[in-house]
């Protein structure tokens, strides 16, 4: 599978657009008209996931798999689901492909129908990288322009996000990744969740866009810094209930991570039958917020000061060889 890791590594983003493909259409309406499986219903995506447990996420209700845009490997998802695929960058790093051949490719991928959209980008930065606005506008225009319908997607952290507003990045779609669960602390602060949906609505995105980015994830077992924990089953529900409260019908939401990365995530998804099972639970039938699970906090209640550390945070789209 591919390391999103090395891409964090590689060489400055391109720069430089293939000349014509900067149409500027409306941002967040790439029409409606392409082929749906399931219209009403939020879809459901796990990271990080080796195509031999596929069969198995579907019995838990995932139905839309990233991978790589790869027509058999797309022919070869579970019957009902659709694909998320990824062509993007990691903060400031490289894309995947040239801005050329990744117009082929939308060009190649346009009319088929497990074609769900495009990861574009994961966690970028503007603050240290201003071009990676217009690198990821010249590819939402691409789709636009030759796959309308299917989705302009990328996942946001706690960086600066005004500049990726939507006019700016004709995104359709971006997913919110705040992880409330940490290894100082034995609760988890759902807080954490309100302010990343406070600071995107202040920068000018609509909840319709927002994408719910869920943590499934712990830090007891990998190698590198160790911030997070996994949820316990009930916590699990008290994040997905205050998502719920905040979001109710997102277009699709991601459970991070459902396998192990040696650097970021250890133990996943996939070590915890329980936390599969409320998985299951939410992805089959939308939970309602918890009784013990406000939407927002209390009045009289200052919220805490949960340390962010968006360098530490683990990219949702990583994934390890």
């Amino acid at each position: 599978m591919r390391s999103h890791l090395a891409v964090v590594a590689a060489a400055a983003a391109l720069a430089g657009a293939a000349a014509g493909y900067l149409l500027s259409p409306s941002p967040g309406t790439a029409g409606t008209e392409h082929v749906s499986f399931a219209p009403a219903k939020t879809r459901h995506v796990a990271l990080n996931m080796p195509a031999q447990d596929r069969a198995k996420a579907a019995a838990l209700g995932y139905n839309l798999f990233d991978v790589d845009p790869d027509e058999d490997e797309i022919a070869s998802l579970p019957k009902g689901s659709q694909a998320l695929l990824w062509v993007g960058n990691t903060t400031c790093g490289g894309f995947g492909m040239t801005e050329d051949a990744f117009a082929d490719t939308v060009r190649r991928l346009a009319r088929n129908p497990r074609v769900y959209g495009w990861y574009l980008s994961d966690e970028p930065n503007p603050a240290e990288c201003p071009d990676i606005v217009a690198q990821i506008r010249r590819r939402a225009d691409v789709i636009h322009r030759y796959a309308p319908g299917q989705k302009a997607f990328a996942s946001l952290t706690d960086w600066t996000m005004t500049p990726l507003r939507p006019s700016a990045t004709h995104l359709d779609l971006i997913g919110l990744d705040p992880y409330p669960c940490r290894t100082d602390d034995r609760g988890c602060d759902l807080r954490a969740i309100d302010r990343m949906v406070g600071q995107a609505v202040k920068a000018g995105f609509p909840k319709s866009m927002m994408v719910p980015v869920f943590q499934t994830f712990g830090q007891s077992c990998n190698e590198g810094d160790r911030n997070w924990r996994l949820p316990t089953a009930g916590q699990l529900r008290s994040i997905l209930a205050r998502w719920n409260a905040l979001l109710p019908k997102p277009a699709f939401d991601i459970s991070y991570s459902w396998g192990r990365q040696s650097e970021w995530a250890c133990p996943t998804l996939a070590d915890s039958p329980a936390l599969q099972a409320v998985m299951k639970e939410h992805n089959t039938r939308r939970l309602g917020p918890a009784p013990n699970a406000p939407a927002t906090p209390p009045r009289d209640t200052p919220p805490r000061d949960t340390p962010s550390a968006p360098a530490e945070t683990p990219s949702p789209c990583t994934t390890v060889s």
